[in-house]
């Protein structure tokens, strides 16, 4: 039986190496917390009976009887094609959509929070792809890559105006295998390029560091394995540092396992908190709450940082906490995905990741294609990369405010009045 999970965006920053398509988050080995599967119902759902098959039916015949390089016409993938084009007409963008057998098992080993690749995060804000990280020790941290490179081509294939799907499809491919990217280095005239062996790589789920005045910023970059059990790691190590209050930065973060979104709002709120309201096919409506253990930061001062990339389980997290009146959210406007994910094993190999009920917040608000709106309404300049706790310690107010992430700036001014005891 196909087992339920959340699963994130295409999104403008995202880690090339994964697959793409799940913002690099999705997992085999999920507790079924939620049985979403849909019922099938009593009607005609055979292809075949729908008068509109005889569309698709034409188009074979067409392509068959003229298209010119007729021994060129690979039957397979046309049929995935269609495959692709049903679920993406649905209008589930960057959530349901369809996985082709050769990229199977590395949408499973993502769950693991380890995939495939070059480990880059891009960003997506420009006309072409940025380099907003590379991964410690990762073959794009070997080839050169650095923050604010722009990526030009990869394997000779022009970047501009390509989505970050159609980038990650450029550099994804098996570990030891190569690929040819030609990147232009921030500040400079002249564009380089670099043959980078791709390897697998280990994303660093949770990483923390203590701002001024004893407040943490706590970065989850998505929601895949043990992404709870690390946070609450992390939680510990920053009440043992003396840390006061906690910034939970989901920017950027494309969601991931169900089971992982809801240990991470339970470590912030009390047991039989609405984390959000399930809507099924059928049209029932129930909550989903948090688990019946004591959180690790129940109590103390929290803001979270939200951007239009954050999506799906970070949407559920951040609205939880914003509706239950338990953080303050800061930042821009969320992506949008409101749908609960199945995977369905097809007979190929291939996966149909299709979207089986709806999410609603905790106080029923539809947030497919609506997003999270935060209290605190910050937009960061395009010319300004998110400041994060792998950039280095961050010691003084100067030197915060040097990296001109306002985002950041505006969530310590709101933790710290919370801690102070003067937020509104």
């Amino acid at each position: 039986m196909p087992t339920s999970h959340l699963s994130g965006t295409t999104g403008s920053r995202l880690r090339i190496g994964a697959l793409a398509a799940l913002m690099f988050v999705a997992g085999a080995n999920i507790d079924r917390l939620a049985d979403i599967s849909p019922a099938v119902q009593a009607q005609d759902t055979t292809l075949a009976d729908q008068s509109s098959y005889a569309t698709l039916e034409e188009v074979w015949q067409v392509i068959h009887e003229q298209w010119p390089l007729a021994d060129e016409i690979d039957d397979q993938a046309l049929v995935m094609g269609a495959a692709q084009g049903m679920i993406a007409a649905l209008g589930d963008d960057g959530h349901s959509r369809f996985i082709p057998a050769d990229d199977a098992a590395e949408f499973y080993d993502d769950s693991a929070g380890t995939y495939s690749g070059i480990g880059v995060e891009m960003d997506f804000r420009d006309a072409r792809p940025r380099v907003m990280w590379a991964f410690p020790g990762s073959p794009a941290e070997a080839a050169g890559l650095k923050q604010g490179d722009t990526i030009m081509e990869v394997d000779g294939e022009d970047t501009m105006f390509a989505t970050s799907t159609d980038v990650a499809d450029m550099l994804l491919g098996e570990s030891g295998t190569d690929v040819s990217v030609t990147f232009m280095p921030q500040n400079a005239t002249a564009s380089q390029t670099v043959v980078i062996t791709r390897g697998r790589i280990t994303v660093p789920t949770v990483t923390w560091r203590m701002l001024p005045g004893n407040v943490a910023q706590i970065r989850l970059v998505d929601f895949s394995a043990n992404a709870s059990s690390m946070l609450q790691d992390a939680l510990a190590e920053i009440d043992a540092a003396g840390g006061e209050g906690v910034i939970l930065d989901l920017r950027g973060n494309g969601g991931g396992l169900l089971a992982q979104a809801i240990g991470v709002a339970s470590e912030f709120m009390d047991e039989g908190a609405v984390l959000y309201q399930q809507q099924n096919r059928d049209g029932t409506v129930y909550p989903v709450n948090t688990l019946g253990r004591d959180g690790a930061w129940l109590d103390k001062p929290l803001v979270v940082l939200i951007d239009r990339e954050s999506a799906s389980a970070a949407e559920i997290v951040a609205s939880s906490l914003e509706e239950n009146g338990r953080a303050v959210t800061v930042g821009e406007k969320t992506f949008g995905t409101g749908t609960v994910l199945t995977p369905f094993n097809l007979e190929d190999g291939s996966i149909a990741l299709l979207g089986t009920a709806l999410w609603l917040s905790p106080d029923g608000d539809q947030l497919w294609k609506e997003g999270v709106e935060p209290v605190i309404k910050v937009v960061l300049p395009t010319s300004v990369f998110p400041n994060r706790p792998a950039d280095g310690p961050m010691p003084t107010v100067e030197r915060l405010k040097d990296s001109g992430d306002i985002q950041l700036i505006a969530a310590l001014r709101q933790v710290k009045s919370e801690m102070e005891g003067t937020a509104p």
